[in-house]
């Protein structure tokens, strides 16, 4: 308490002096005043810088807010304005590979004069049977009937199982149910037989029914034999993976893979009509009746 008793004495003593000598100089005149001026700036200098300095930083501390702002504005605009550039490049890179699929479409198209095709997207897959059945957006309002081809500029899809007026159902190649009559396309071989889904591998059909000692082999590029009159002939099914013997059988049975990829199919065609003739099935051979002189089959009812 004494301390703080001699320190205010001392200021109020201090203060006192300085108001008398104020009041002596200001009396003398200019001259001495201005002597008082340099006395009181220098008494108060300390006191201004403090608050100059306080000034200057709460400037320069608005003007940095200031500056966080509008770099935080400007930051947003940046984000917003990458973001439309990241959609419309999206945008460009759809539309450009959805031309590259057209386009090839087309040249099949233009390829083929032998066929009428409807294009039709593909909207739905059966997901209880992801590798069996499709939804495509074509229906009997587009000349679209069951039993008709769907085919990719690389091969042959499947074909039409149900229709309504705006939609229809594709069953696949892949289908364990589905049954494609198939050719070996190697000049030296034509061995035919059937192709079928295989519900143990759904992405490798099969090419079942075939003799022990055919000639088929790896490699072997498997097409359409156009028999039995939904699926005309030279449509291209898949390559031989492996051929297979069956245990116990006088038959075996090739792997194959299919020549469309199923995984990335969005267009298809529809083959509403074709041109090409339907290759016939040989007639079985017929042997003379001893009796009559009449033909029979070879199982030998009377024709």
């Amino acid at each position: 308490m004494v301390r703080s008793f001699h320190k205010k004495t001392v200021i109020l003593l201090v203060a006192v002096i300085t108001v008398f000598l104020l009041s002596s100089f200001a009396a003398q005149g200019k001259y001495h005043f201005t002597i008082m001026e340099k006395v009181v700036a220098t008494v108060l200098a300390p006191v201004e810088y403090v608050f100059s300095k306080v000034g200057y930083s709460l400037q320069q501390a608005g003007m940095f807010s200031g500056q966080l702002i509008t770099v935080y504005r400007d930051n947003q605009l940046l984000k917003a304005e990458n973001e439309r550039l990241r959609q419309n490049e999206e945008a460009a890179t759809e539309v450009l590979a959805e031309n590259t699929r057209l386009r090839t479409m087309l040249d099949y198209k233009k390829g083929a004069p032998q066929f009428d095709f409807v294009l039709a997207s593909i909207i739905a897959r059966d997901p209880g049977s992801w590798t069996s059945t499709i939804i495509i957006n074509r229906g009997s309002a587009d000349g679209i009937a069951k039993d008709m081809p769907v085919v990719t500029p690389q091969g042959l899809v499947g074909n039409i199982v149900s229709v309504t007026g705006s939609t229809a159902k594709v069953q696949l190649i892949l289908d364990p149910r589905s049954a494609v009559g198939a050719l070996v396309q190697r000049t030296e071989s034509r061995v035919a037989a059937i192709v079928e889904g295989a519900p143990a591998n759904p992405l490798t059909p099969r090419m079942v029914n075939i003799a022990r000692d055919a000639d088929i082999i790896k490699g072997d590029k498997i097409i359409t034999s156009g028999f039995g009159g939904i699926y005309p002939k030279g449509l291209s099914i898949g390559e031989v993976l492996d051929v297979i013997n069956e245990d116990g059988g006088l038959l075996k049975y090739a792997v194959l893979k299919p020549s469309v990829d199923f995984d990335r199919i969005e267009e298809v065609f529809v083959l509403v009509h074709s041109r090409e003739p339907v290759p016939q099935l040989p007639a079985p051979a017929t042997t003379p009746t001893p009796q009559t002189g009449q033909t029979a089959n070879p199982q030998g009812v009377t024709r």
